[in-house]
């Protein structure tokens, strides 16, 4: 009985819908939204994933797919401009450190796709008994994600980037980052909504 105690305080706030008779599912997703770092931005990106039958890890896992989709965009922009940049017979000091600077960024942002890839996929594969772990790795990885976007900005300003290609890709990097802070901000609810923590295996 215990143990079945523990497996419905796990399912209930994460695997089953929020949708009550009181509020519509709009209504509970401006209210989810409302604490998160960029509200506005939230609803916008998750109004078209809201049904009745919406559950607290869904809305967390959209949230991340969004993020994921924008970093992959920047990701392939970078590359892109990097593969843009003609290296001249000659390069001097400044300009060999404009294409390093870029080059850093590509590694960085690749390292972010791939750790939202992770994120993505601890959230499809959660479980009882590592509920807590995983949680912590997907925050991990997402804050991770955020902070490599702004290793990225802060080598082209201190390399000398191009202005033109500097301001874009900070431009770019700050959208990245307003969707991953997001995202994090539904995982953290996630972990959050656990009372008490789980301590045997449920849903795969």
């Amino acid at each position: 009985m215990q143990t079945l105690t523990l497996m419905l305080l796990f399912i209930s706030p994460l695997f089953l819908p929020f949708s009550t008779a009181a509020k519509t599912p709009q209504d509970l997703l401006r209210s989810s939204c409302a604490q998160a770092r960029y509200p506005t931005l939230c609803v916008q990106t998750l109004t078209n994933q809201v049904t009745p039958t919406t559950k607290p890890l869904d809305l967390a896992q959209a949230a991340v797919k969004a993020s994921l989709t924008r970093t992959l965009t920047l990701s392939v922009y970078l590359k892109n401009t990097l593969k843009s940049q003609v290296k001249p017979a000659v390069e001097s000091t400044a300009s060999n450190r404009k294409r390093v600077a870029l080059n850093d960024c590509v590694a960085q942002i690749t390292d972010s796709v791939s750790e939202l890839n992770q994120t993505l996929n601890e959230l499809k594969h959660l479980h009882m008994g590592t509920f807590e772990w995983q949680i912590s790795n997907a925050q991990t990885w997402a804050s991770t994600a955020i902070t490599n976007g702004n290793l990225c900005v802060n080598g082209l300003n201190r390399k000398g980037a191009e202005e033109k290609v500097k301001m874009e890709v900070k431009r770019r990097v700050k959208d990245v980052s307003m969707f991953t802070s997001n995202a994090l901000y539904f995982i953290s609810k996630l972990g959050e909504s656990r009372n008490p923590k789980p301590h045997s295996n449920s849903k795969n």
